[in-house]
């Protein structure tokens, strides 16, 4: 057996994430802001990403349990901050958690598997937004970016030895966030369509879509699959503007 952390692991992607690796056999520490938020999960730190100390004590009950192969950045807040009128408070947040609390995780993930002498994969839950922009959310995107490019240098520094880094880029995903979103929306209804057809094939992904795919890139199956950011959005971030369905193919698929 093997241990990986899950940072966010209690809700959303994160509690998707921890009870798909469960499920294959991984020993899961989970690291969150929230007591008692232990499903899916071995071992709980109650703690705060942005915080270094947090995830020293996420790998130190991790490898209690076994050697620690895994890590999986995955708790991030997004807020919609305008550059002409930022909030500096609320900005340093958001950088504090997307981006040190990334950072922290991935120094601790490599230091751990350095100490063993051993391989390991990190996983860095990135977004669609670190590649493609959506007015007011800069400073997201500003981190979002920044994971993409922290798992490059993780991924090239480390190769060597047998560490691999990629990232997850997600669309649209229905976590409570999500849906919390939506109904604070003017138009629920209109907005969630929106997210609906965005993306090509049509629908918001569920949480079970992002974790299947960090499940796989903990395997031995991604073993030479290193420094990328794959993007699970449904084809969204490839689409040019938002192409219409073909109507004679609706049909045929009954789609109309």
């Amino acid at each position: 057996m093997a241990s990986v952390v899950v940072t966010g692991s209690s809700k959303g992607i994160g509690r998707a994430i921890a009870e798909r690796l469960t499920a294959d056999g991984w020993a899961v520490v989970g690291l969150d802001r929230e007591a008692g938020s232990g499903a899916g999960c071995a071992d709980v730190v109650v703690g705060d990403t942005a915080v270094r100390d947090s995830h020293r004590q996420a790998a130190e009950r991790a490898r209690a349990l076994a050697p620690l192969r895994g890590w999986v950045n995955n708790a991030g807040i997004t807020r919609r901050l305008p550059l002409h009128a930022l909030d500096e408070e609320l900005a340093r947040a958001v950088v504090e958690v997307n981006g040190l609390g990334y950072l922290w995780g991935c120094a601790e993930a490599v230091s751990s598997f350095v100490d063993q002498a051993s391989a390991g994969a990190i996983v860095n839950i990135s977004s669609i937004h670190g590649r493609a922009s959506f007015p007011g959310l800069a400073v997201y995107e500003f981190t979002k970016g920044g994971v993409d490019a922290l798992t490059r240098g993780v991924a090239v520094t480390y190769g060597p030895y047998g560490i691999r880094a990629n990232a997850v880029a997600p669309g649209g995903v229905r976590t409570p966030a999500l849906e919390a979103s939506l109904a604070a929306a003017p138009d629920s209804a209109a907005a969630e369509q929106a997210l609906a057809t965005g993306p090509p094939l049509r629908r918001i992904a569920e949480p079970a879509d992002i974790a299947a795919t960090v499940a796989f890139l903990l395997s031995d199956d991604a073993s030479y699959l290193t420094g990328q950011s794959i993007g699970v959005d449904g084809g969204w971030s490839a689409a040019f503007g938002q192409p219409q369905p073909d109507a004679e193919l609706d049909q045929r698929y009954g789609r109309g």
